[in-house]
């Protein structure tokens, strides 16, 4: 797609911003902007693919809101835009240490294409947000505000294990007193990413610094160090109790492994390639990493745009292409009956796959362009939680009925990366923050 070229999807934005124009609607101010859901400012670029390669290489990091779009309350201007995107490329383009944003993108047309839709005329058709009504939310504050609680997990006891990525360490929140209690990690810079509790009550932890896998004794509390030679992104353990991980950044060849904590041994297992990006700088993007009931090994690639599961028995993979272009699958789960459930995060839409017919179904959400980013499956009440990257909000689905419930957050910005579900309760935590932006912060909610 030319992001040049106006299309069909391009009049209405600019008939309203036009209107709003002529109508002498006045620039909103900075507080103003500062009020909107990332998912409003989203809804000045005009739908298709050039927006969905855009919602993947620019706002997993950091929302997509006011600050970015619109600092000071007025518009950027395309050198600004040009500038930034370069700024951002140093820290995360594909030829760099930290691959995620796609080797095609260029700043000049990036900046030009920014500039064309995120104007002050556009800005100011932007509508207050409703108010937020958070009765059964709660936040909790991370000791540390710059930190990033990459993934959740709830334990036996109902005590929420937080992985603090760049404080380097692992806390552990007790729900009643609000207590969050550090628990140091014996590895440098151990930035932890990804956490499973096992059947007996064992952590096992992805490190993305010394690139190991980490268990924490339930009794003890002594560590155990597993060297895997890849920086990690998701964890899992299979029916046979090993201890399965993906390498993020892997694409020649992709890679995923497990662990046999019997042995202590290491087993890699090659992907088929990528048909388009083995050989391209960045890749595919490994990403989420699931164990299906039926013991199968899936795992999505964000780049990539499909799913692929394994079958550890028979050592075969099957590629799953997902149906829209560029729509970025990312923290999928999987249900009692083997369903997946996908949250397209570029796409705005919920998915679901049947890997015995290959057929995919996909729902609207309730907000538009509201990058859906991690789904989980309540395997006791059936129910579908899905965070979001821009809505400021979690959505229930009840795959019964096809219907949504919508939880506001407190926080403006809060892009959710994780979140598990205490199987007594029901009650679901989620962890949201941003690389820069709000304050780092687990919540409950009580549905």
């Amino acid at each position: 797609m030319n992001p040049f070229r106006l299309s069909r999807f391009a009049f209405p934005a600019l008939l309203v911003a036009s209107a709003a124009l002529a109508q002498g609607a006045p620039t909103p101010t900075a507080a103003d902007l500062g009020a909107a859901r990332a998912a409003q400012l989203l809804e000045l670029l005009p739908d298709g693919e050039e927006k969905r390669r855009f919602v993947l290489d620019c706002t997993g990091c950091h929302t997509f809101d006011a600050r970015t779009a619109a600092p000071g309350g007025r518009a950027r201007t395309r050198a600004q835009w040009d500038s930034a995107a370069h700024r951002m490329l140093s820290y995360a383009g594909a030829t760099s240490g930290f691959p995620v944003i796609a080797a095609a993108r260029e700043p000049a047309t990036t900046a030009e294409w920014l500039a064309r839709w995120i104007t002050d005329s556009s800005l100011a058709t932007i509508a207050p947000a409703p108010p937020r009504v958070t009765p059964n939310v709660r936040e909790y504050l991370m000791p540390m505000a710059q930190d990033l609680p990459h993934d959740v997990a709830v334990d036996a006891d109902g005590k929420v294990v937080i992985t603090g990525m760049f404080s380097h360490t692992m806390y552990l929140l007790d729900p009643a007193s609000g207590a969050m209690d550090p628990v140091a990690i014996p590895a440098d810079r151990a930035s932890p990413r990804a956490i499973v509790i096992d059947d007996r009550g064992a952590w096992w932890v992805l490190l993305g610094g010394p690139r190991r896998i980490a268990r924490r004794d339930p009794v003890l509390g002594a560590w155990t160090m597993h060297d895997i030679g890849m920086y990690p992104h998701s964890i899992g353990v299979d029916p046979a109790g090993r201890v399965w991980f993906n390498g993020h950044f892997t694409r020649d060849p992709e890679q995923i492994g497990f662990l046999d904590p019997t042995t202590g041994s290491i087993t890699l297992r090659d992907v088929p390639p990528h048909p388009v990006l083995a050989k391209v700088a960045g890749g595919p993007i490994p990403y989420e990493l699931r164990v299906a009931p039926d013991g199968a090994v899936w795992i999505s690639e964000l780049g990539g745009n499909r799913l692929v599961r394994h079958d550890p028995a028979a050592n075969t993979f099957r590629a799953f292409d997902m149906p829209t272009p560029h729509s970025g699958p990312r923290r999928f789960d999987i249900d009692a009956a083997g369903m997946l459930w996908i949250p397209e995060y570029a796409g705005g839409k919920l998915t679901r796959l049947d890997p015995a017919t290959g057929r995919f179904t996909q729902w609207d959400l309730p907000v538009r362009n509201a990058a859906p980013y991690v789904v989980r499956v309540d395997r006791q009440r059936g129910d579908l939680w899905i965070g979001t990257g821009a809505a400021d909000a979690v959505f229930r689905f009840d795959p019964r009925t096809a219907q949504f419930t919508t939880y506001d957050l407190p926080t403006r910005g809060a892009l959710v990366r994780h979140l598990d579900i205490d199987p007594r309760t029901g009650a679901v935590w989620v962890a949201y923050g941003a690389s820069p932006g709000v304050p780092a912060r687990v919540a409950r909610i009580e549905p």
